[in-house]
């Protein structure tokens, strides 16, 4: 097993401050190469198999361009040709085992850990209780949770570890010195769901949508066109301080998943569960109209780590309120979709998982492209 995350698109990395910043044309060209790469086995990894006319088709590149970078990407492990009988042009497909990620989300006083491949296949799984209040405490078992994934990695295949993403924010200095030389990317709970639901849920890769996640508060993480978008200093998406609802309570008060501790092994049709559904809905409702009439976007997921049948009740809820609200004249005509993200509970713990491939290996919807 690998633990240094050095690779084609690794190595022909443009450094930081390039990376994020608008470049003129000419100045670039070491960004537009590691660019290409990134679509190349992006394309790969969401349509399976291709030929190079059929990549270079897609991506917009030239054949013998694309005929480099499958070049590089085989020798790198992360990319193999697949003959099949009867076909004149080779077909290329990515080798899922190739690369992995680890995972790492804190929440309700529970550390889960995800190991995933290329392809989003979970290899390993483990979690341990944790006190969130602690920093100390914490970073020492987000740490014990990675390096014991390791050391199983290690006795179980070659494949190369790209990174750990976390998203316990206080302690991720102490994780990263701890576990250096290991990239330890750190994302926030919301960003990290959405991504999720693009890399390997329902969203398409340059796709507008809204996640929102529910827990203790109410947040939401924002993708448009393919980008995710965070606002002044990562403070888009904080409906949960909009007052709502004909109360005017805050979301947070309203939506808070707080009151369902204890109640996770119960049916939708639950009393308690059954009457947070429906305040929930009542007061998403105006935070959903709003996050519509500035973004537009194509859908609203709603997730959070909930059971997936009150998800699922919520949402059908959710519907009821939208088509009455479009019939109101003094409402919208139109909102968007709305619903359930597709990976469940999981969302976070994939999303942060991804982020170590985005960071190396795959096009990052955090920092776009710019030519």
């Amino acid at each position: 097993m690998d633990r240094t995350p050095t690779s084609p698109l690794r190595t022909r990395l443009a450094p930081a401050a390039e990376r994020t910043g608008h470049q003129p044309a000419g100045q670039n060209l070491v960004h537009a190469a590691d660019h290409n790469l990134r679509v190349t086995l992006e394309a790969l990894r969401r349509n399976g198999p291709m030929s190079r006319l059929e990549l270079a088709q897609l991506t917009g590149l030239t054949v013998p361009g694309i005929t480099n970078i499958v070049r590089r990407l085989a020798s790198d492990g992360l990319v193999r040709e697949d003959s099949e009988e009867g076909v004149r042009a080779n077909r290329f497909g990515i080798v899922a085992e190739g690369a992995v990620a680890l995972g790492i989300d804190v929440a309700d006083a529970v550390a889960r850990l995800v190991v995933i491949d290329l392809a989003g296949h979970i290899v390993l799984r483990d979690e341990r209780p944790v006190a969130e209040s602690d920093a100390g405490e914490l970073a020492r078992v987000i740490v014990e949770l990675a390096s014991g994934a390791l050391e199983r990695l290690a006795e179980q295949t070659t494949a190369r570890v790209m990174g750990v993403g976390i998203t316990a924010l206080d302690c991720a200095e102490a994780v990263r010195t701890a576990l250096a030389p290991l990239p330890v990317i750190v994302g926030a709970d919301t960003i990290a769901a959405a991504l999720g639901e693009r890399q390997f849920g329902a969203a398409a890769a340059a796709d507008s949508f809204v996640y929102i996640l529910l827990g203790n508060s109410a947040r939401a993480g924002m993708i448009i066109g393919g980008s995710v978008f965070n606002g002044v200093d990562q403070k888009a998406g904080l409906v949960g301080a909009m007052r709502t609802g004909e109360d005017g309570r805050v979301l947070d008060e309203a939506a808070s998943t707080a009151a369902l501790r204890g109640l996770e092994g119960e049916r939708p049709d639950h009393p308690a569960v059954e009457r947070w559904i429906e305040d929930a809905s009542d007061h998403l409702m105006d935070s959903i109209i709003a996050i519509s009439a500035f973004i537009a976007p194509r859908v609203i997921f709603i997730g959070g780590r909930l059971p997936p049948a009150w998800i699922d009740a919520l949402v059908l809820r959710l519907g009821a309120k939208r088509q009455e609200r479009m019939i109101e004249p003094t409402q919208p005509y139109w909102l968007p979709e709305l619903a359930r993200g597709t990976l469940a509970e999981a969302a976070v713990l994939m999303g942060v998982a991804a982020m170590p491939f985005l960071e190396f290996l795959l096009p990052d919807p955090r920092r776009p492209f710019r030519p």
